[in-house]
């Protein structure tokens, strides 16, 4: 088969060995690929996957996928053979893919392999901030920051559909605002600070971190909690401890690597148990910025990097499936 992989700062297609799949693994043809800002981070040797979900080579390039099962393992149960599926696994961008039958979500009908390979890290990372760890109760306000991410335009969508009373979404662009309300934000704003009453924040995902971090601190309601997503505006925040104590705020840290493979099995179960609900019924969707071939990876990768990007950049993997 054929894997896109890294070559120094480069993604090359090549040819590698075909996935050999243990008893409780699908083994998937891949339609197409979703393209994350780890991508990015793994090339220039700044990310460094360590999930359950990444088995892997770390030369491999994908995080997410859509496509065909065309192989089952012994131990798989509720997924066939010629089955729709979308995933979270490492080394998405090849031709076939192994893949813990526990880790797939059956494609909703009337989805496309586009929007399918788009949707699966931004629909899990957002869900597993906004449900199990923020423990999101309906008729909470909830403020997204860096929300025209392509995982903050899904984490709009779900904090709509999870029974959030508003939504307060940032962005860096007077351009995505529209979009935005679009999506479900009650306010699109430039300015966190001039949209949102101090006190009034129960539950935020911050995508940014750096002084945007501070500011959900100062903003946030009595038992809010703040789950601290990606660091795009820094690394590194001074927060007012005493604001933090007041009160009574819980700082959630999250992410993907580390994670055992029980936990990401039992996150899976959830959004399975979900995912018909939220999209047909509240129409949670990825949003697409760009389409590529795989044969043009380096373009893809260019696209990711642009500062205009909006929504998730796709690889056509296999045109005879997509």
């Amino acid at each position: 088969m054929h894997a896109l992989v890294h070559r120094g700062d480069a993604w090359v297609r090549t040819e590698a060995a075909d996935p050999v799949p243990g008893p409780a693994d699908v083994v998937v043809s891949v339609a197409a690929a979703g393209l994350n800002r780890a991508d990015l981070l793994m090339r220039s040797g700044n990310y460094v996957p360590t999930g359950a979900d990444w088995a892997v080579p770390l030369d491999r390039v994908g995080f997410e996928m859509a496509g065909r099962v065309v192989a089952v393992g012994a131990d798989v149960t509720g997924v066939r053979e010629g089955d729709r599926v979308l995933a979270q696994t490492g080394g998405a961008c090849a031709e076939l893919v192994a893949v813990d039958h526990r880790l797939v979500l059956g494609v909703p009908d009337g989805m496309d392999w586009t929007a399918a390979a788009a949707l699966p890290s931004a629909l899990l990372t957002e869900f597993d901030a906004l449900a199990p760890a923020a423990e999101l109760r309906g008729g909470e306000r909830v403020v997204i920051t860096g929300a025209s991410s392509g995982v903050g335009l899904v984490g709009v969508q779900l904090a709509r559909a999870l029974g959030a009373a508003s939504v307060v979404a940032t962005t860096r662009s007077t351009a995505k605002l529209p979009l935005l309300r679009e999506l479900g934000a009650d306010t699109a704003t430039l300015s966190l600070v001039d949209a949102v009453e101090p006190g009034t924040v129960d539950v935020a995902l911050d995508h940014l971190g750096g002084t945007a971090l501070a500011d959900l601190v100062s903003l946030a309601a009595p038992g809010a909690r703040i789950v601290q997503i990606g660091r795009l505006a820094g690394g590194r925040s001074t927060i007012d401890l005493e604001a933090l104590a007041a009160h009574r705020v819980r700082l959630i840290g999250t992410t993907f690597r580390g994670r055992s493979a029980p936990e990401l099995h039992a996150l899976v179960a959830r959004v399975r148990a979900l995912l018909p609900e939220l999209v047909e019924r509240h129409g949670v969707h990825a949003v697409v910025d760009s389409v590529f071939d795989i044969a043009d990876a380096e373009q893809a990768a260019a696209r990711l990097d642009a500062p205009g990007v909006t929504g998730k950049v796709v690889l056509i993997v296999m045109a005879s499936l997509a």
